[in-house]
């Protein structure tokens, strides 16, 4: 092989090591800089930031044991954020913190050997938190008497675990409180908010009459204050309808229709009123 041929010979092997030797040594640059970029987010408490940044730079220069051990580290120091948030009941912080967490997860493969915790155990925290605050949204709605809101937040947790014995109770435990939140307001002679309350349970009255121990709510009391509560609205919105306080009526004939829309009667007089109302303004 003449001189020239020798040369260019080594030069087809060289220069594709070169090439590759400089694309490792970018990489593992560039691996180095976004491990220091996720240490950073994960200092300012941005946990998926993090995250990802050390799932990007593994990716790119997975033998790097230093780097996969700072990635461990981290993922253990994130779960220990998330533990301490929920301890301190902020379910939102924590739950968000164990879903970014399981997302990364199976991305992990081997590196999950080396974690003091697993996917199992994941996924029960981050429950907790759902279920934590499912809770302190019922009982806002409660409190704001969105008792529709409430009712369909258990039931859905319900459905999608239906042989959860915890949600089962707690959806009983809303039934309850609904009931017990008509009947302060029926005694409170505040009967668009029974109204509401009981008619809701009366729609629903399949999904909790056969619940052992019972619920202790019949149909016939639920349509009997629905009617109590239907009859004093309609009266009551006569009355101011009469006086021609239109708008009041028109208010307390709607606050019916919110429990009772298909009631035809009311639906009437609505109609009126506000076609007299509008004829009175465009009088002004």
């Amino acid at each position: 092989m003449t001189k020239p041929s020798v040369t260019r010979a080594l030069a087809g092997i060289i220069l594709p090591c070169l090439v590759l030797a400089a694309c490792a040594t970018a990489d593992r640059n560039m691996a180095k800089k976004t491990s220091a970029e996720s240490q950073a987010a994960l200092e300012a408490g941005d946990s998926k930031k993090a995250l990802d940044g050390y799932a990007q730079a593994f990716a790119k220069d997975p033998r790097n044991k230093a780097l996969a051990a700072d990635y461990v580290r981290a993922i253990e120091e994130i779960k220990r954020a998330a533990d301490q948030a929920l301890g301190r009941k902020e379910y939102a912080r924590a739950g968000d913190t164990y879903s970014h967490l399981l997302d990364h997860y199976e991305g992990l493969g081997p590196l999950s050997e080396g974690l003091t915790f697993d996917k199992a155990a994941l996924e029960k925290a981050l429950r907790a938190c759902r279920s934590f605050l499912a809770d302190v949204q019922v009982q806002r709605d409660l409190r704001n008497g969105a008792f529709a809101k409430a009712l369909k937040l258990r039931s859905d947790a319900l459905k999608g675990n239906p042989r959860d014995a915890s949600l089962a109770a707690k959806y009983r435990e809303t039934v309850i409180a609904i009931k017990a939140h008509g009947d302060k307001a029926l005694a409170a002679k505040d009967f668009a908010r029974a109204g509401a309350a009981n008619a809701l349970l009366l729609r629903n009255v399949a999904t909790f009459k056969a619940m052992r121990p019972p619920v202790g709510i019949t149909p016939d009391a639920l349509k009997n204050t629905v009617s109590v509560c239907r009859e004093n609205l309609t009266k009551a919105g006569l009355e101011e309808y009469r006086k021609g306080n239109l708008a009041k009526a028109i208010a307390i004939w709607e606050s019916l229709l919110a429990f009772d829309p298909n009631n035809a009667e009311i639906k009437k007089a609505v109609t009126t009123a506000k076609t007299q109302l509008d004829a009175l303004n465009k009088k002004k």
